[in-house]
């Protein structure tokens, strides 16, 4: 059964509410992660889950029973905790360390069972730490320690595991094996989890619970809960989403709001294909410009990566010719935008119309032609008609090569008076 936590909030002091009506539901043999800002009560919330903290109001439930209502002893089979940062003060040898998990089970001054002992080497053997198993605790590195930690953890053999930050002071491979770890475990029991490093959480975790100061801003499922947008509304950066072929999950790039806020109001379309204008949207919505895209045929490069971007786009049929639907939306984009970019590409009868567009708003607004091949006759497919077009745009508007020379038309285009 799920971990359920209904209208809990908590605060450490009765004026100082740190969660707040907290609803959520941890899903069975899967691994949630939860994210959000420092500070936002991400801790505190696991701490009340473990049955560390007493919540003020709500519950916690575990198999359909409240957390205040289940004994210690059945408690710690029912569910293992992996805390952040945790130093063992004492030299025990890994094998002594990880049979502490065991004291659940055990009744007072009973000795340990063939059954403890078994329990342990599975434990030890399905975190990849038998192999210092005499070694102390003391002596371990930081991957290794937290390999024993969760060791200990499964020698309760419980159904829940939860943990604090447990890629925390990780290099990059330990992370990774960390993770992997654990989604082999989540096959068995559930794994509920605070991570900070984004492209694991999107990465590894099946569902997404987001926070932001002490209250819940979505959970589910992490494709649909790791937004672009909802990660630039939490932690205030901009934030590229997308999703990588090979491995079918997406991952994030990120920088700091523009300084510049005139230029973070400053939006852009850009009019593409072929996959020649995907450097253009990663580009400018990393240095804070809005952008839009289209008309963009479905399939091309180009609309695949707008799309994972989640920008605005107006788009076509795949092999099909632009009509009059995403005609007048194409000029409704390039009419809202502040800037139009047009990327040089092979212009046939049914992109025509792109072109079209973009020499139409000439001397209305600014259009910038971003023209690395330089040769344009040779993406004339029209009997003509785009090489004047091209000529046309050439003749009234700035043409660049590079983003550089982008970036410092558009800057001086963006700038207040410019």
């Amino acid at each position: 059964m799920p971990v359920e936590i209904r209208g809990l909030s908590f605060g450490y002091y009765p004026e100082k509410t740190v969660l707040h009506e907290i609803d959520v539901t941890c899903r069975d043999h899967r691994i949630t992660g939860i994210i959000g800002p420092n500070g936002c009560g991400k801790t505190t919330l696991l701490k009340v889950m473990a049955g560390y903290l007493q919540p003020g109001t709500g519950s916690v439930l575990y198999d359909g029973h409240d957390i205040g209502g289940i004994r210690p002893a059945d408690l710690a089979r029912l569910r293992a905790v992996v805390e952040q940062g945790i130093e063992c003060p004492f030299a025990f040898p890994v094998y002594d360390y990880v049979m502490l998990g065991r004291i659940a089970y055990r009744k007072s001054f009973r000795p340990t069972t063939e059954e403890d002992h078994r329990i342990v080497l599975d434990a030890l053997r399905d975190t990849n730490a038998l192999r210092f198993r005499d070694r102390k605790v003391t002596e371990l590195s930081g991957g290794e320690l937290q390999r024993v930690m969760i060791a200990k953890a499964l020698a309760q053999q419980p159904k829940y595991l939860l943990l604090d930050e447990p890629t925390s002071h990780l290099d990059i491979r330990h992370q990774l094996d960390l993770m992997e770890l654990l989604s082999r475990l989540s096959k068995e029991i559930t794994v509920i989890c605070i991570l900070h490093e984004m492209n694991l959480a999107a990465t590894w975790c099946d569902d997404i619970v987001l926070t932001e100061g002490g209250r819940i801003v979505a959970s589910g499922d992490a494709d649909k809960v790791l937004s672009a947008r909802a990660i630039e509304d939490v932690f205030d950066v901009l934030a590229i989403r997308q999703k990588l072929p090979e491995a079918g999950r997406y991952q994030f790039s990120f920088s700091l709001p523009a300084a510049d806020r005139d230029r973070q109001r400053c939006r852009v379309h850009v009019i593409s294909g072929e996959g020649r204008g995907r450097i253009v949207f990663s580009t400018l919505a990393s240095a804070g410009y809005e952008v839009s895209a289209g008309v963009l045929n479905n399939g091309d490069q180009d609309y695949d990566t707008a799309a994972l971007m989640e920008i605005d786009l107006v788009s076509a049929p795949p092999f099909s010719a632009i009509g009059p639907d995403e005609t007048t939306e194409l000029y409704r984009l390039c009419d809202e935008a502040d800037v139009i970019v047009l990327v040089a590409v092979n212009v046939g009868p049914g992109n025509c119309a792109n072109i079209e567009a973009a020499a139409s708003f000439l001397g209305k607004k600014p259009v910038i032609f971003f023209n690395p091949d330089k040769n344009l006759k040779k993406l004339d497919h029209t009997d003509g008609r785009a090489t004047a077009l091209y000529d046309r745009i050439v003749g009234q508007a700035p043409e660049v090569s590079d983003i550089g020379g982008l970036f410092g038309e558009l800057e001086r285009v963006c700038r207040p008076g410019g």
